[in-house]
């Protein structure tokens, strides 16, 4: 397993290096800037996914706005949640064959580009690390003759609230155990398991969905309509084979009655287990507002293990022993995914974040490393700046020098913003006046 994980890695890191040299994403500046000013017991009180902006509040005292550190600290994320799944695959499984398929087409997919780039996506990241932590340390516990140990119990609550304070997602986890009690004929402690998951996850969930309830915010008002769930199932599944525009809902549809009747035909247990996976985790998203592929990241695990499985089975049919057809299956695999995987991410890299980064980095790393020190409260003026325009990027600006300056207070206008150009005569109202641009910060005044 070792070498499989590590031999994963480099696939991982072959095709996503380049997400190691980002920038922040306006997502990142917006959610550094909400944690930023805030103490860890008001995070706590206050805040949704409390765990994920712990986390982020951790990173922000530690390296600042330096954006290096925490693109290493995701990409970690992304290594040891890779060894959880290969975990994962193999426990449910009991083959390590699948564990090899299931594996590769799990360690990259382009469409998963957002854990790559974008900072903001540390909530899932930490989601899944708490979520399948919980589900391989419950296996022991859901087995037929398993003695419980205090300490199992004590991993499987913390995880779980773990993973219900990273993202809302969480939600399926207790289900997720109870399709696997059943699968595997659990006794009472198995369903206690369930019970104690449930608890602390959704307990987790229910707090903070009333100290910050998510239905306030525009972005997630649910629309329950079978209109609109076949229309993020459709995206779902084209985003999943790496189909454009003409992919249809009935194709979409067609995918998942292939994926059951898949599941029917394997006939091994952990079918089950993938078949919710696909089908139950995604389900508080479904009825949102659109969301990108990398929302899915723990229901794509279910995909990866049933494909898993059914390559085994397909294999196992051909040459139940040895191992030159399942190597032989994998290597053409990875060479037939791999064009696919260079296009799409190189794609994404240069209509997406390269023309951001090119608009934002080279002034944004002026501004930080040359905002000068101001007194707290202050007002600054920026006469001119090369970031995006305040339709595009309203606050960007903002959230710049009030991180750099440690203060939440500091108000910051701008001449390119219609409502805040001030003539040059009335200059005198500002603490400082600067002209920003890709090289150099200047002060006017």
């Amino acid at each position: 397993m070792p070498l499989l994980w590590l031999a994963l890695a480099l696939w991982l890191l072959y095709f996503a290096w380049p997400g190691l040299l980002a920038w922040f994403t306006p997502d990142d500046l917006m959610n550094l800037h909400g944690v930023a000013f805030l103490s860890p017991g008001e995070i706590l009180a206050a805040k949704e996914r409390p765990i994920g902006n712990l986390v982020l509040k951790g990173l922000w005292e530690l390296f600042d706005l330096h954006p290096r550190p925490y693109r290493v600290f995701c990409f970690g994320l992304l290594l040891v949640n890779l060894w959880l799944a290969l975990r994962f695959f193999r426990s449910s499984s009991g083959s390590l064959r699948a564990t090899l398929f299931a594996g590769l087409l799990f360690a990259y997919h382009a469409q998963l580009h957002d854990l790559y780039f974008n900072g903001g996506t540390l909530y899932d990241l930490l989601c899944f690390l708490f979520f399948f932590g919980a589900l391989l340390a419950a296996e022991p516990l859901l087995q037929p003759a398993t003695a419980p140990s205090w300490r199992r119990w004590a991993a499987l609550a913390a995880l779980s609230a773990l993973a219900g304070g990273s993202k809302e997602i969480a939600v399926s986890l207790p289900l997720i155990l109870a399709v696997a009690a059943f699968t595997n004929k659990a006794r009472q402690i198995g369903w206690i398991a369930v019970a104690v998951s449930a608890a602390a996850c959704w307990g987790v969930l229910a707090y903070t969905a009333w100290r910050a309830p998510m239905t306030a915010n525009p972005a997630y008002q649910p629309e329950f309509t079978f209109a609109v769930l076949s229309e993020r199932w459709k995206l779902i599944t084209a985003n999943l084979l790496y189909q454009g525009p003409h992919w249809s809902a009935w194709a979409a549809w067609l995918t998942l009655l292939l994926a059951l009747l898949a599941a029917l035909w394997i006939r091994h247990r952990a079918t089950r287990i993938s078949i919710t996976l696909i089908t139950l985790s995604p389900l508080p998203l479904l009825f949102l507002p659109q969301r990108s592929f990398y929302a899915f990241y723990i229901a794509y695990a279910g995909w990866c293990l049933l494909a898993g499985l059914l390559l085994d089975r397909l294999t196992r049919a051909m040459q139940p022993r040895g191992w030159q057809l399942p190597l032989a299956l994998a290597a053409a695999l990875a060479l037939g995914l791999a064009p696919q995987h260079r296009w799409l991410s190189g794609w994404l890299r240069e209509h997406y974040y390269q023309p951001y980064e090119a608009r934002v980095a080279a002034a944004g790393n002026v501004l930080r490393r040359h905002l000068p020190a101001l007194p707290r409260g202050a007002a600054i003026y920026f006469a001119a700046d090369p970031l995006p325009p305040p339709e595009e990027e309203e606050h960007l600006l903002a959230f710049l020098c009030r991180l750099k300056a440690r203060d939440n207070q500091l108000s910051v206008w701008r001449a390119r913003h219609p409502a805040q150009n001030v003539p040059e005569a009335e200059w005198d109202r500002f603490t400082a006046v600067f002209r920003l641009t890709e090289s150099e910060l200047i002060r006017l005044r």
